[in-house]
């Protein structure tokens, strides 16, 4: 008996790690998942801390820190009909992470002001992207997560750093080469579009109706112009590729709070409100 077992241990072990078979299409894989992507109603994003399993299976996308999380727990919210984005920051050096010490000074643009241990990232550099697609987003795809939440391409954006903006690019298509079965969701890097929209599977903003005005420290409804310009840019996205589209809004009050969700309504787009600690998921009373 114990033979037996194993040889099927190993044999399985071998499927495993087996190549695809030579009809195998990666683009089914990526359609059926992006297919599920764009069904989303209800989503939620922890990145502070780690969530309890049982909490996130209310719905039906997440966006957790890929550190946080196991295989196994990945597997149960699968099982529970549950798609999952691992954090993947394409633009910025967060000093806690484990590859850290890795990362060349000479690659680092500058702090980021607004959030302590972030630093700018020139993307342009080919031992940023390498280090970004075989090690993040591959610890990202071992765990078996359905995709990839892109962040802080706005790295390149007019008003910070925008000679990098090839370098992005050069990341985004680099990891849907690498990844061809995963999800590719970006958040903003709007101005981009153009050029990296086809490689995306679904498209997240920040703040289209409540956000953190950073020099007062208060909490806010987004100016009607800034507001209107990323609904028109998730439209735009959505037209032009069928991608899904989400927005994350902040808000510490119920007044806003309840703002945010019923403009959400009013615009059929899916919305996760938190503070921008985005460290707890909504309580029952509040809603979703």
């Amino acid at each position: 008996m114990t033979r037996f077992l194993s040889a099927l241990i190993l044999l399985a072990t071998l499927a495993a790690c087996a190549p695809p078979p030579p009809d195998y299409d990666a683009a089914v894989d990526r359609a059926a998942r992006r297919a599920a992507l764009t069904r989303a109603q209800t989503f939620a994003t922890v990145l502070s801390r780690r969530a309890a399993l049982d909490s996130l299976a209310a719905y039906d996308l997440v966006i957790l820190d890929p550190d946080a999380y196991q295989a196994a727990d990945l597997a149960a919210l699968r099982a529970g009909g549950v798609q999952t984005l691992g954090y993947v920051n394409v633009g910025e050096l967060e000093d806690w992470r484990r590859f850290a010490g890795r990362v060349d000074p000479a690659w680092v643009l500058g702090e980021n002001p607004n959030w302590p241990g972030h630093r700018f990232v020139d993307a342009r550099q080919p031992g940023w992207r390498a280090l970004v697609v075989d090690e993040v987003a591959a610890g990202v795809v071992g765990k078996e997560f359905d995709g990839l939440f892109l962040d802080m391409a706005d790295v390149a954006a007019p008003s910070l750093f925008p000679e990098t903006a090839g370098g992005v690019v050069a990341l985004i298509r680099a990891l849907r080469q690498a990844y061809p079965t995963h999800l590719l969701v970006l958040n903003r890097g709007l101005f981009l579009l153009d050029r990296v929209g086809p490689d995306l599977d679904g498209l997240l903003v920040e703040g289209a109706w409540g956000r953190l005005d950073f020099a007062s420290g208060r909490y806010i409804r987004t100016p009607d112009d800034e507001r209107d310009h990323l609904l028109s840019a998730l439209g735009a996205f959505r037209d032009a590729t069928g991608g899904a589209t989400f927005v994350i809004d902040y808000a510490d009050t119920p007044g806003l709070r309840a703002h945010i969700r019923s403009s959400a309504r009013r615009a059929q787009i899916p919305v996760f409100v938190s503070t921008t600690a985005l460290a707890d998921l909504p309580a029952a009373s509040d809603g979703r």
